[in-house]
């Protein structure tokens, strides 16, 4: 399986190098700016009681977009979008747990193509793949494959499809390893051969 590494922005990055902004009892209040070297903004973000609280845009030196969300009590929360250096848009982190202000690193990002067409939907926990993941093909509609993680190891049921949806292949997995049986299917929905693995090893074909 591959594995995916999202690029996550450091709270307690931002504090350090942020410029004082404003104070209100002690502590960092307001809309705060930091800027690169060449003048350009780098990021402007809200605090609210030292913590970052309200909206929140990273810039490129270029002027352009790095990424955008919204921060709550010094967490990220609710929808955050990232974008390339061109300012395509690249993927969306939905923080969950926002509204209760109780973060537990649980995410679900989605990915997209330079056409703007999502190429992959995945779920993570503390920066590891949890729960279900999709692949699409490229019209970014149709699923390509389907599976489950448990703490960043394939398990279970991943199936994989044909463009047409119908399904080409069903494998299972256990940590990681295809475990058990492996079916691979004609379009026409009849079984074409059954593979049988245990602990990553191929046993037998039928």
């Amino acid at each position: 399986m591959k594995y995916i590494f999202l690029l996550f922005f450091s709270v307690s990055a931002v504090v350090t190098a942020q410029k004082p902004c404003g104070y209100k009892d002690g502590l960092q209040e307001g809309s705060c700016r930091e800027f690169y070297d060449n003048g350009q903004v780098k990021n402007v973000v809200e605090w609210k009681k030292g913590k970052l609280d309200g909206d929140a845009v990273f810039y490129y030196d270029t002027g352009k977009i790095q990424s955008k969300g919204e921060y709550k009590k010094g967490f990220k929360v609710k929808e955050w979008s990232y974008f390339d250096k061109n300012g395509v848009l690249t993927s969306k982190e939905a923080f969950r747990n926002g509204e209760k202000n109780i973060y537990d690193n649980s995410l679900t990002a989605t990915f997209y193509s330079p056409a703007g067409k999502i190429t992959e939907i995945s779920n993570y926990k503390f920066n590891k793949l949890q729960g279900e993941s999709k692949t699409f093909y490229e019209d970014g509609k149709s699923i390509k494959d389907v599976g489950q993680y448990d703490n960043g190891l394939a398990v279970g049921k991943w199936k994989v499809f044909y463009p047409s949806g119908k399904l080409q292949r069903e494998t299972e997995f256990a940590n990681d390893k295809r475990n058990g049986n492996r079916v691979h299917y004609r379009e026409d929905g009849s079984i074409e051969k059954t593979e049988v693995y245990k602990d990553g090893k191929l046993i037998s074909t039928k």
